[in-house]
């Protein structure tokens, strides 16, 4: 499709969805259409404020470098909850810590284009206060991040502070660099001219420089002249402004194009903006365009002459599954495969990102088909990390023919080994593998022992196939100390389930990379037998051993597993192996008694079970979980030995009452019928007057005057003439804690 077909579509989309557009810019007037923080923050999770607390630690630590101080603001900002809204906001209040606002500002800036839901109204007023930083880099970039603000309103505040004449003047600059990149919208461009009104020819010589961006005309610093072209300007309808901003950037586009020789490095950065700039057309209309009528949109961009309006394409395709999980089908796919055989081997790299998480027999012969005549080697190197994702076994051949071949590059062989070890892993038919056999151990003999990264992708691919044939590479490699021979070296082992080596396995789960712990401790869950084999696992289980969380899980599943081959005996007494770390103890000892029928036994193994999760929840101040199991425990008993119930329902009291979760009175009328006798009467007296004379922590007055109203409901003919005098008791404590607090409250000031 010609550009000039192009932008009349693009147009045409325009003036369709105006009215839409309208009503959509309009949503929150008071933030200029931007998300607004909530006035009424919801809990967050346990989970989610941890997973909080670790980004502030380190996006804030002083030893952090750059690179990994932005990598946890990129992770920040991918929580679009409030509590992660008020962390940023924070963060970017941190006035003496540049290097954090540097951080979140700049990923602010360039994750906002593809991700503009990640943009509340709350982020700008620090955003303004960072345009007056002492840093220059911190105003840049801070200015970056405003540029990207969708709506009236931040441009609005922008032209007012860079004509604010009490502001600094690096301040005032960076509010007008922050509009300078919008200037195809005519309320920046409102904004820019209200400035050229300012006497100071620094700040109306930035304006001018910002404007010259928006015509094709230069009216150097003559204010008047700015003004007057103004007026013709707002004039305009939207479609035809539009018609001459594209008009504007197409024009410039080409004539940098073609003076790219002799002004390559200044056409790079006009490429750039102008790119971007059309991206954000794009994925305006694509916005405004009926979401029958998007895929339509899609294709026609898709095959599109100009590149930088495919790229457009495929950026919004990417944006699409990220955010909304829409994967491209139909005729999206079918064009996002056509550019495959895009000249600009960027796009294609690009476009391979994307098939291969595509699990499409139609996709796997799309990239083999291209693999046939892809020649960069950045790019082949993409074709197979591609394959070994797409999980088609049709590619084994392809990934044969790259390792075997010496006229491959060496990058693209170890990404084919790679990829043939994960096809293999999952290929339920060995057949097409034995033709790798050969080759594999061919090329592994040809390549320098010292290459160690070629000899564990081979390895990689040989474990995936595990053929016996390998047996002496795998035990070869499994004696070396390098990380990445030792982990293909492992499953090699497991999968020729090679017993012998369990020793040495279990020496490697206490190696210096977590990666290789993790696979020693899963090859040892599948090979061990012996006691020593528990008793290793036992003890990564420990955090104060193990650190590395998969690798602490691995060992768990692998103990659970060890296990679930003995008796049910066996694996009830297993528990106390358990006992150094309660956790763990906690979580057998559920599964035990959580399983129907009870891990395969009667109700007497379920008892005890039950009795050793009780005493391990009480242990761990679990009143909450203990309650409810020693409820389950109870129950078993009821029926059979009043006694034992007896015990048992005492027991459930006392965590009851710590538990602090009401129905006290109920438990206490339930134990009387069952053994109405004075003894057990006066042990239930007993354990509410422990409860009530508990130090640590001593229970609250609210919890006192909520118990108190439980027990009266009780009568007290019913529990004995102890009963009487405990609840006397406890209501002298209630009124004393209530006369207490209506002192405290007069004598407070005011």
């Amino acid at each position: 499709m010609s550009a000039v077909k192009w932008v009349s579509v693009l147009l045409s989309c325009f003036a369709q969805s105006a009215s839409t557009h309208q009503k959509e810019t309009q949503i929150a007037p008071d933030t200029g259409g931007l998300q607004t923080a909530a006035t009424t923050t919801p809990a967050a999770s346990p989970e989610h404020l941890e997973q909080l607390q670790t980004c502030r630690e380190g996006i804030t630590d002083p030893q952090a470098r750059p690179a990994d101080r932005r990598r946890w603001a990129e992770l920040l900002l991918t929580y679009r909850t409030p509590q992660a809204s008020e962390l940023t906001i924070e963060l970017l209040r941190r006035s003496r810590s540049p290097d954090v606002q540097l951080a979140v500002c700049s990923v602010l800036a360039d994750h906002a284009p593809g991700n503009p839901n990640e943009l509340i109204a709350d982020f700008v007023p620090p955003l303004m206060d960072l345009l007056g930083a002492e840093s220059q880099e911190l105003r840049a970039t801070a200015a970056r991040a405003l540029a990207e603000f969708p709506g009236i309103d931040v441009p609005a505040k922008l032209g007012a502070l860079a004509a604010r004449a009490n502001a600094s003047l690096p301040q005032r600059l960076a509010a007008i660099d922050a509009l300078t990149p919008n200037v195809h919208r005519r309320e920046v461009v409102a904004q820019l001219i209200g400035v050229l009104d300012v006497s100071d020819p620094r700040i109306t010589d930035r304006a001018v420089t910002a404007l010259e961006s928006a015509t094709i005309e230069s009216f150097g610093n003559d204010p008047t002249a700015w003004r007057a072209w103004w007026v013709n300007q707002s004039a305009m309808d939207h479609e035809a402004w539009l018609d001459q901003q594209l008009r504007i950037y197409r024009d410039r586009y080409r004539a940098t194009a073609d003076e790219l020789i002799r002004f390559q490095e200044d056409s790079r950065r006009e490429q750039t903006a102008l790119t971007g700039r059309i991206r954000n057309f794009q994925r305006e209309v694509y916005r405004t365009v009926a979401e029958d009528q998007r895929d339509a949109k899609l294709v026609e961009w898709l095959n599109g002459q100009l590149s930088v309006v495919r790229w457009g394409a495929v950026s919004i395709i990417k944006t699409r599954m990220a955010d909304e999980g829409k994967r491209p089908e139909g005729a999206v796919l079918t064009a996002l495969l056509g550019l495959l055989k895009d000249p600009a081997a960027e796009t294609r790299r690009e476009v391979l990102q994307i098939v291969q998480n595509l699990n499409d027999d139609a996709v796997v012969k799309a990239v083999l088909e291209h693999l046939l005549t892809e020649h960069d080697p950045p790019t082949r190197h993409a074709v197979f990390r591609a394959l070994g994702r797409l999980d088609g076994a049709q590619a084994i051949p392809a990934l044969i023919r790259e390792i075997e071949s010496p006229e491959s590059f060496l990058d693209c062989v170890k990404e084919a080994a790679f990829s043939l070890g994960n096809l293999a892993a999952k290929s339920e038919s060995k057949d097409p593998l034995t033709r790798a056999v050969g080759p594999l151990e061919k090329r592994y003999r040809a390549v320098d022992p010292a290459d160690a990264s070629m000899r564990a992708a081979l390895l990689a691919a040989m474990a995936g196939i595990g053929d016996l044939a390998f047996a002496d590479e795998f035990l070869e490699a499994l004696e070396s100390d390098d990380a990445t021979m030792l982990q293909p070296a492992i499953r090699g082992i497991v999968r020729l389930k090679d017993v012998s080596k369990v020793r040495r396995l279990r020496a490697l789960m206490a190696h210096l990379d977590p990666l290789v712990r993790r696979e020693a401790i899963d090859a040892v869950a599948q090979l061990g037998r012996e006691e020593a084999d528990v008793e290793s696992l036992l003890t990564r289980l420990n955090p104060a051993i193990e650190a590395n969380d998969p690798a602490r899980e691995a060992a768990w599943q692998g103990f659970r597993n060890m296990m679930g081959q003995r008796t049910l005996r066996e694996r009830i007494e297993a528990a106390d192996r358990l006992r150094d770390v309660p956790m763990y103890q906690i979580k057998y000892l559920e599964q035990l008694a959580d399983a129907s029928p009870p891990a395969n036994g009667d109700d007497g193994d379920r008892e005890k079970v039950l009795e050793r999760l009780t005493s391990v929840l009480d242990g761990q101040k679990r009143f909450a979980e203990a309650a409810v199991r020693l409820r389950q425990l109870y129950d078993l008993r009821v029926s059979r030995s009043a006694g034992e119930a007896l015990s048992t329902g005492l027991r459930l009291l006392r965590v009851a009452l710590r538990n602090a979760d009401g129905g006290i009175a109920a438990l206490v009328k339930e134990l009387v019928l069952l053994s109405p006798d004075e003894v057990t009467r006066t042990r239930i007296v007993d354990a509410i007057t422990e409860y009530l004379d508990q130090k640590e922590p001593p229970p609250s007055n609210e919890q006192l005057r909520i118990l108190l109203s439980d027990l009266r409901s009780v009568r007290h003919e019913d529990v004995g003439g102890g009963w009487s005098a405990l609840i006397e008791r406890l209501a002298a404590r209630v009124d004393a804690a209530n006369q207490g607090a209506t002192q405290r409250s007069s004598e407070s000031p005011g």
